[in-house]
């Protein structure tokens, strides 16, 4: 029986192979390798995130709010000019414009006449008070002389030395006098009482001609409409010889003196959240950009908190998520340098709040911000 030594793989055969099985092997490293810092790359993504939230939070849910003024006359008359287009920009105390002030200025010398006829009638009576007065003096006197002489007439009558007739005479003078020194203190007392109506230093007739023509005087001033702000005007609805009614408006002042960006931010986000601390502000309408800004304050609740005393029972809706979507609350904020920024009410905007400028957060959402307001070329 020959014995058979076992052949050989040729050579080629055996390479191929080795390098088959580094491929598998090295391809084994390689996934786990690269499932590794995928795990480690949402790890720290997550984590960002999460940490992000509370001290660096950034929302895209941002808007320019500004407040509007609706512009109504106070008198209502014709419109006799108008100062101002649509668009056009004015500062606090501009004309706006006129009603016609003719019906109130005659308003306000007729006031005016009766203001000064007042005064007059009340130096009347201040000259009746002294006549009056001076009428009672008199009157006083005489009314001593008529109680003198009818004192006499009497002792003489009660001694039988006068006639009936004298007596009854001196009798009947002396309460004739008395009368009208009655008639009199009551006459003094009437004037006295009519120029005792004071407020203040003046009299009350006078005082209420004088509130009168003033308010005569204030109608007057209000058929010129001035700007009650900095701001721009819009939904102007006025041409010369229409008629403005009363409270009615007419045109509408966007205030651009106080013009802020309202962010809602989850209520996750507002934990650390403070007025003053640094913001940055970009625009759907400036991409690429961002603005320095403050935190003004932060909203204590939202409509959803408020309770209505209707007298129905509360209605609970039910939650359709097992984890319910967070609620935002606004946080109001002031840019900087408001006047480098053409902003308009309603403009989109998206912010990011620093709350602690750590080393990693910090740099890393001013990126992601910049990221997003690059996206706004799109």
């Amino acid at each position: 029986m020959t014995s058979q030594t076992p052949t050989k793989p040729p050579s080629g055969g055996s390479s191929r192979f080795a390098r088959w099985t580094r491929t598998v092997y090295g391809w084994r490293i390689s996934f786990r390798f690269w499932l590794a810092v995928l795990l480690a790359l949402i790890v720290l993504v997550v984590a960002y995130f999460v940490g992000a939230d509370q001290y660096t939070p950034l929302t895209t849910d941002g808007y320019v709010q500004a407040y509007v003024v609706q512009i109504a006359p106070q008198v209502g008359g014709q419109v006799t000019r108008v100062h101002v287009a649509e668009g056009d920009r004015v500062q606090q105390g501009d004309l706006l414009f006129e009603i016609d002030p003719r019906p109130f200025q005659y308003q306000v010398d007729l006031l005016r006449a009766k203001h000064v006829e007042a005064q007059y009638e009340i130096k009347q009576l201040e000259a009746q008070l002294s006549a009056a007065r001076a009428e009672k003096r008199q009157i006083i006197a005489e009314t001593e002389y008529a109680r003198a002489v009818y004192g006499q007439e009497e002792a003489i009558y009660q001694q039988q030395s006068t006639t009936e007739r004298k007596y009854l005479d001196a009798l009947q003078k002396f309460k004739a006098s008395e009368a009208a020194l009655e008639r009199s203190a009551s006459e003094v007392k009437n004037i006295e009482q009519k120029l005792a109506a004071h407020i203040g230093d003046e009299h009350a007739t006078v005082a209420q001609a004088r509130a009168t023509l003033n308010d005569a005087q204030l109608n007057l001033s209000y058929c010129q409409v001035y700007a009650p702000c900095d701001g721009v005007v819009t939904n102007l609805q006025l041409v010369v010889g229409a008629y403005a009614h009363t409270g009615q408006a007419v045109m509408t002042l966007i205030d651009t003196s106080t013009a802020l960006v309202v962010a809602n931010f989850r209520e996750r986000s507002l934990e650390n959240l403070r007025p003053g601390q640094t913001a940055l502000i970009s625009f759907q309408a400036m991409p690429g950009r961002l603005w320095p800004a403050k935190v003004r304050n932060i909203g204590s609740g939202v409509a959803q908190g408020q309770g209505l005393p209707d007298g129905m029972l509360p209605m609970v809706a039910n939650e359709t998520f097992w984890i319910p979507p967070s609620q935002r609350f606004q946080v109001r904020l002031e840019l900087e340098d408001p006047e480098e920024v053409p902003m308009r009410v309603g403009m989109t905007a998206c912010v990011s709040v620093y709350t602690e400028e750590t080393v990693v957060l910090g740099p890393l959402t001013r990126l992601w911000h910049h990221i997003v307001s690059w996206l706004y070329y799109l």
